[in-house]
């Protein structure tokens, strides 16, 4: 008798502002089809749903019906909880007996929460590619299984935490034949081609911005070869067509002397393909920017965050606004555009400090700015430093009021309007974006954008509490 099936589900949330509507990239949920491999790997039928592309018109309902699984395992984030409880009850109210396996950063910081309003039957604590399986393989006599938490005797269990897994080569590629790869795509705007794909180099981060969620890989890194980078590539330009990549690492250049042979490979093999990547403007080398142009990028991602040094400071951030003006000189030096996040509305910063942000962003130029309300995830050092509560009822542009937060969320979104319209409507950035435009429907959609803007609550409209 075969193994039972296994359906893996995305289960996205609605954006509540036009900027998410409009300016957001959707990338294959690497995670869940990690974990979709592995289990594959052990003979198991796999399925998936990624609800941040698919609309949720029944296709749960109808998977469950069809494949009958004996385990369905979620991807969690805060802003998917609605989500995630909703889909859990619909489960149940099927009769559906599946054992639910709930893993990602919030159940990895917050067990608690999953396990006591039943969404799940186990939480999956860290890496998951290892713990799943062996719950699947050993239910329910799960006890020695490392890297949980369930429920014995009306208690929360937590096992020994599993060793990281160090030797990313040792994973399958991620399953992601399993959903419509046609449906991924870059924002409107600044994409290079009409379908995209993510692959990831490298998992953690050595720094310690105190927004950021490292409840899952912390700072010990862990190193894919080039190889096996570059195979991966032009497996994905071959079999699916897909010449544009997101490297989905917090930073690229994080190893430089790893990142250097990677990109020699990748210039060696003319691999003819396009990508961007994330990393830090003091992390910057003018000759490797050199290589990554050669490689094929076109675009880095920094977070620069803010324009005042007292909440860089706040936030450990560890750079100087003369380091980020640097590291975007070089960037341009080489040829490779700039995209820039900001946040705004950090406990303490005053609007003085916001604005001085939004002068920083115009000064700094980049080709593209995303400005970002603060939201105090659960399991970042800042929640904990200030006693941030969390909104399970979140959206977007929400937050629970807080004696930290100078602002009300109202005004916090009249200030991101703000930001918006001073660094967008200007003629000449206008006129260089435009320039940029390779798809009809983007000169569209970035229309729509201005007109909102224009208009007011672009980044407002959410219904978010009033402090």
């Amino acid at each position: 008798m075969g193994k039972p099936d296994v359906l893996m589900i995305e289960p996205g949330y609605i954006p509540d502002s036009l900027i998410e509507r409009i300016a957001t990239s959707t990338m294959p949920p690497l995670g869940i089809l990690q974990v979709a491999a592995m289990f594959e790997q052990d003979g198991y039928p796999v399925h998936a749903l990624d609800f941040s592309v698919m609309p949720m018109d029944g296709r749960l309902q109808r998977a469950i019906q069809k494949y009958d699984p004996a385990f369905i395992g979620f991807s969690c984030t805060a802003p998917c909880l609605p989500n995630v409880q909703q889909m859990v009850r619909e489960i149940r109210d099927m009769g559906c007996d599946a054992v639910i396996l709930c893993g990602g950063y919030d159940a990895t910081a917050r067990p608690e929460v999953y396990l006591e309003r039943g969404l799940a039957d186990v939480v999956i604590v860290g890496e998951g590619e290892f713990s799943a399986v062996d719950v699947a393989n050993s239910w329910p006599d799960i006890e020695h299984v490392e890297g949980i938490a369930y429920v014995r005797n009306g208690e929360m269990v937590k096992s020994p935490a599993r060793t990281r897994q160090l030797d990313l080569d040792s994973l399958p590629m991620p399953a992601r034949h399993l959903l419509p790869l046609d449906r991924y795509k870059l924002a409107p705007g600044y994409r290079k081609s009409p379908k995209s794909s993510s692959v990831f180099f490298n998992r953690g981060c050595p720094h310690r911005c105190t927004f950021c969620d490292r409840t899952i890989f912390g700072q010990k890194m862990s190193f894919r070869s080039p190889r096996s980078i570059v195979d991966e590539l032009r497996y994905l330009r071959d079999t699916y067509d897909i010449r544009e990549f997101r490297f989905h690492d917090d930073r690229f250049l994080v190893h430089p002397r790893r990142s250097e042979e990677l990109l020699d490979l990748m210039i060696e093999e003319r691999l003819d393909i396009e990508w961007f990547c994330a990393e830090r403007v003091d992390k910057l080398d003018a000759r490797l920017l050199k290589k990554m142009k050669a490689a094929g990028c076109y675009r880095i991602e920094s977070g620069v965050e803010a324009g005042s040094q007292r909440v860089l400071d706040l936030i450990k951030k560890g750079i100087k606004k003369e380091t980020a003006v640097e590291g975007f000189r070089k960037a341009r030096d080489a040829g490779i555009g700039v995209l820039c996040n900001f946040i705004l509305g950090f406990p303490t910063e005053t609007v003085d400090e916001m604005m001085e942000t939004i002068d920083f962003s115009i000064e700094l130029d980049p080709d593209y700015t995303a400005f970002f309300m603060f939201q105090p995830y659960p399991g970042t050092d800042i929640a904990a430093q200030f006693g941030l509560p969390w909104d399970d009822d979140h959206r977007r542009f929400s937050r629970l009021p807080h004696d930290s937060y100078v602002v009300s969320n109202q005004e916090m979104e009249r200030i991101i309007d703000l930001a918006y319209n001073r660094f967008y409507l200007h003629p000449l950035r206008i006129w260089r974006l435009a320039k940029q435009i390779d798809h009809p429907e983007d000169l569209v959609t970035m229309g729509m954008g201005a007109l909102s803007m224009l208009r007011g609550g672009f980044a407002g409209g959410t219904g978010a509490p009033a402090s």
